[in-house]
């Protein structure tokens, strides 16, 4: 899939990449040991890194074909200033420049820097990717990154281009994975997320995006923030905690008979099978 082009160059075109939630430490176990989520629902990466922004950290990804729910886990979550976010990525070199360029433009506020990892050989600081890190205010709870991958961390993974050069999120999946979904496991990939925000969040939210491309579409029960193939549904309360609220999933096929419709994750979250062939995975406000 190509990029085109704005009148000035490249057009970026930001694709759901993960959707981050912190959970408490309980929800955390017991879906990294409950048999269903690895070997029915997708592919499981726990991992471990050391990020020049996020520092020490450790998490439960469950992969579809291009995108993820990643789990962090924390002992009080409630006592965090953060409860989760959104990762956006562009795949097509050189998109979170022109992003950058197209946001400095509209006054939308940011921050644009290269991220290092330390490499697990030498110990050394090495280019990971290029960060978008949107400016949602004062006290926001949630975080909006757009991300674009260094082709040499990308290569050194293994994985492969597009014939466009485009650095796919399929293809660096498959690389840090091991191989494809296939049909075997259900989750396809996210499709979208609700998010419960304070008025002020939501505009902040429309403003980065909309430069982005999203549309905010006003006519339902509560906003909508539209994309590609990923929809944002703003839950908007003024006094309420702000959180990933639910994210929603697209399956490869019908949801099998012998699948219970709701496998829960501690007290505090769930995943909800809506036969005939999608899922929905609830986070409640943590207990």
């Amino acid at each position: 899939m190509t990029s085109g082009r704005e009148p000035g160059g490249l057009r970026p075109r930001p694709r759901i990449d993960h959707v981050m939630v912190l959970v408490d430490e309980r929800v955390l176990l017991e879906a990294a040991s409950n048999p269903l989520v690895e070997e029915r629902l997708g592919r499981v990466r726990r991992k471990v890194a050391d990020s020049s922004v996020a520092g020490s950290y450790s998490t439960l990804g469950v992969a579809g074909h291009h995108t993820l729910v990643e789990l962090f886990g924390a002992a009080l979550p409630a006592e965090s200033p953060l409860t989760g976010g959104l990762v956006l990525s562009f795949e097509e070199p050189g998109s979170s420049r022109a992003a950058h360029a197209l946001l400095d433009a509209a006054g939308v506020r940011h921050q644009h820097r290269p991220v290092t990892r330390a490499d697990e050989a030498t110990g050394l600081q090495q280019p990971w990717y290029q960060l978008i890190n949107a400016d949602l205010g004062e006290g926001s709870r949630l975080l909006l990154f757009l991300n674009e991958v260094h082709p040499a961390y990308f290569a050194s993974l293994g994985a492969v281009p597009a014939p466009d050069g485009s650095l796919g999120r399929g293809a660096y999946l498959d690389a840090v994975l091991g191989g494809p979904a296939g049909e075997r496991r259900l989750l396809r990939d996210i499709t979208g997320v609700t998010l419960a925000v304070t008025a002020e969040r939501a505009r902040r939210l429309a403003a980065v995006l909309g430069v982005l491309g999203y549309e905010l579409l006003t006519g339902g029960a509560a906003p909508v923030l539209r994309g590609e193939d990923f929809d944002i549904v703003l839950d908007i309360h003024e006094n309420a905690r702000e959180r990933v609220e639910e994210i929603r999933l697209e399956l490869t096929r019908d949801i099998p008979d012998d699948l219970p419709d709701v496998i829960p994750f501690g007290p505090s979250s769930r995943l909800v099978f809506d036969r005939p062939g999608g899922a929905r995975w609830i986070f409640d406000e943590s207990v």
